[in-house]
């Protein structure tokens, strides 16, 4: 079975014609719906909210999108009203869904797609979760997977580097990370395979240089994440390329970067005075443009394999195959900032990786803390 994965789609429109775009074959194609569909304008009070029509299921689907995660911390952005509105333009359209539901069981539940002759388990959860946007028992929202954070100062430091922003802690929450764990089994048990969409992570613009590009609580939990079933996690929200990596019989996409942005359904609710962040950042700098569609090969048997075909996005926020040049930095990129996890990643000319020997190690290492900053 091939799978197609690809990151943060907001598509308000069909995309232009062009000989170049990426082509999306395969036997499942999944991506990030960063946006709900929905024709009423009622944004909720959050520093920037999205809108797509309804309109824009059908140009989803025609590019060949067979699954979306919905699991984002952008699909509330108009309330529940604009959730359950989304629901129904993808039925409507053909596309399948997971991570958002009128009951938190609905939205854990995920979709299973019959393929090639298997059958696939995709489900979504989301770590950036505004309040009130998880799901329960009586009210429709997504699947959470919340985050508890803490902030560590050195004071000798701060004196000798005053301004220096505090280090951020992070560890997922373990009453979340056993529930989606045992949905992953579950989920083994129905399916061949199981693709876990996760939305997590800090996009670049946020994220201090000295704390990046991961945040402390993600590779803890991708690995239990696989060590319970899951064959490959695929990240989002990041918004550029985060490393890949392989932890026993799984892989770990950290971040699937951009697939089709546009920008122009980004908006900013007259109400909301934030912090003074330098957000605009997002969307000027070259991580925002660069990214990939990832091809994950998942045999009968064996180990999933990954290939990387680079994109990047152009004026209007839609992908085009990259130019040599382009596509040599983009490799380069992913191989180099994977190779901080593990040193023995490579990706050819050809866009496929090699993690080398596999790493394994015991529910216990997993488990274990991680050093201090």
């Amino acid at each position: 079975m091939k799978i197609v994965l690809v990151g943060d789609t907001v598509l308000a429109r069909p995309p232009a014609a062009r000989p170049d775009r990426p082509a999306l074959t395969g036997d499942v194609v999944i991506a990030n719906l960063e946006a709900p569909l929905v024709d009423r304008d009622h944004p909720t009070e959050k520093e920037m909210t999205i809108r797509l029509p309804t309109s824009a299921a059908h140009p989803l689907r025609a590019m060949g999108i067979d699954v979306v995660s919905l699991a984002t911390n952008h699909a509330l952005d108009h309330g529940v009203e604009g959730l359950l509105s989304t629901l129904g333009a993808l039925d409507r359209a053909g596309i399948r869904h997971a991570g958002g539901g009128r009951t938190l069981t609905d939205a854990d539940a995920g979709v299973v797609v019959e393929a090639a002759g298997g059958r696939l388990a995709v489900l979504s959860f989301c770590a950036t979760l505004p309040p009130g946007a998880n799901a329960t028992a009586t009210r429709p929202g997504i699947a959470p997977l919340r985050v508890d954070q803490s902030f560590a100062l050195d004071g000798t430091l701060l004196h000798e580097q005053p301004g220096t922003p505090p280090f951020v802690r992070s560890i997922a929450q373990e009453p979340d990370v056993r529930r989606v764990e045992q949905r992953v089994r579950e989920a083994r048990a129905e399916a061949d395979r199981v693709v876990v969409c996760l939305h997590w992570g800090v996009p670049f613009a946020y994220l201090p240089p000295n704390q990046g590009p991961l945040a402390q609580y993600q590779q803890a939990l991708g690995r239990r994440l696989i060590d319970a079933g899951a064959d490959v996690v695929a990240g989002t929200h990041p918004h550029c390329l985060h490393p890949v990596e392989r932890w026993n019989d799984g892989l770990i996409l950290y971040s699937l970067g951009n697939f089709l942005f546009h920008t122009g359904e980004v908006q900013q609710p007259d109400t909301f005075f934030g912090l003074p962040y330098r957000a605009s950042r997002l969307f000027e700098g070259r991580p925002w443009f660069d990214s990939a569609v990832f091809e994950v090969n998942l045999p009968a048997g064996g180990q999933p394999r990954l290939r990387l075909v680079p994109i990047v996005l152009d004026a209007l926020g839609e992908p085009q195959v990259a130019g040599t040049a382009d596509a040599r930095r983009i490799r380069t990129l992913v191989e180099e900032c994977s190779r901080e996890i593990d040193p023995g990643v490579r990706v050819n000319d050809a866009g496929l990786v090699d993690f080398g020997a596999a790493t394994r190690m015991s529910p216990a290492a997993v488990d274990a803390p991680d050093p201090a900053p």
